[in-house]
């Protein structure tokens, strides 16, 4: 027992020195998707978790019209919900393709783990790998806790691996990401102890932590950063990285699919309430008699007259602005334009 209150096996540190850190070479199992039945398996299930998360974009999606946003409020809330349903689909593919491992065990989802203070203490004054092979008590008093995406356990090899999923690290902050990765550090010093105690498997001597990047832009496996390419070494399942690229592919296909078949719905939709709004009063007056009657100046000359309704329908619908009056200008010489793309989108979604 050291003055820090924790456990330092002689033999199980100087097998932590000797073993490499995951991914860091170790050799990979057989395992994987080479013959035709897990293939297929594979392919099932990745049709599957991306239909699932599809599906949940999609009501998300299915919202009241926003008062900014207009016809285009369901792009909006498409947008927001991929980037929310994409971690949660990176960790189910990681979670099923350590499942191909029969040596991995999965700890129950929302698994929380102590952030006791000694644990703090020493990242504070050591560095990651002097503490590995370390085992501090997670049976004291504690504030906060730590709940990784995952925290998969090979008891017959004597190691655990804690995982956060991020879909992107590009515009994560350095001092954020730091932050990360003291809280991952400081439940791994107590997870072996937690792992004994909570989820009854012992002997796990080594814990490792995996900020794994769902875009692959950025790897620096001494600060624990995975691209998503290498998972297949962190789980121990040889083609794992490339079945997981292939996952996020197909879900970025039907992503793609999805905001197009919804920008064409804005597209329809926002010419059609233009068109309600030109039919309410361009070109026409009331005479004091309340009768319908022509404005001579839209007789005398069409085009001026067009532009100068258009920029007086603009005006007293949108607040009298003359900013918004040039912009409803704008929106008339634009219509015909588009006039041909409305077609196409109405033929795409009838």
């Amino acid at each position: 027992m050291n003055a820090a209150g924790s456990t330092v096996p002689e033999a199980s540190q100087a097998a932590a020195d000797r073993t490499p850190s995951r991914g860091g070479g170790r050799v990979l199992s057989g395992r994987g998707g080479g013959n035709d039945g897990l293939r297929h398996a594979r392919e099932v299930d990745v049709e599957r978790l991306v239909e699932n998360a599809i599906a949940a974009i999609r009501v998300a999606g299915e919202r009241p019209l926003d008062a900014v946003f207009g016809p285009f409020a369901e792009i909006n809330s498409l947008v927001r919900a991929v980037t929310y349903h994409e971690g949660w689909l990176l960790e189910q593919g990681m979670a099923r393709r350590a499942a191909e491992n029969p040596s991995l065990l999965i700890m129950p989802a929302e698994t929380a783990l102590p952030i006791v203070p000694a644990a703090l203490e020493m990242l504070e004054r050591n560095d990651w790998k002097s503490l590995r092979g370390i085992r501090l008590r997670s049976e004291v008093q504690y504030r906060t806790t730590y709940v990784p995406d995952l925290f998969i356990v090979n008891p017959e090899a004597h190691w655990a691996l804690i995982v956060d999923m991020k879909r992107s690290l590009a515009s994560y902050q350095e001092r954020h990401l730091k932050a990360l990765r003291t809280r991952m550090m400081a439940a791994a010093l107590i997870a072996a102890d937690w792992l004994h105690v909570e989820g009854r498997v012992g002997g796990v001597t080594e814990v490792e932590v995996a900020i794994v990047d769902g875009s692959s832009e950025r790897r620096d496996r001494e600060n624990g950063i995975f691209a998503l390419d290498e998972i297949g070494e962190l789980i121990e399942v040889e083609d794992a990285g490339a079945a997981m690229l292939q996952l996020r592919a197909k879900y970025a296909c039907r992503v793609q699919e999805e905001i197009h078949a919804a920008c064409l719905r804005a597209v329809v939709r926002e010419p059609e309430e233009a068109d309600v709004e030109d039919e309410e009063g361009v070109g026409e007056t009331r005479s004091e008699d309340g009768a319908d009657s022509v404005d001579p100046a839209a007789e005398a000359d069409p085009a001026s007259s067009d532009a100068e309704e258009a920029g007086e329908v603009a005006h007293e619908t949108r607040g009298g602005s003359p900013m918004r009056a040039a912009a409803g200008l704008e929106a008339m010489e634009l219509i015909p334009q588009l006039s041909s793309t409305v077609r196409f989108a109405r033929g795409r979604l009838h």
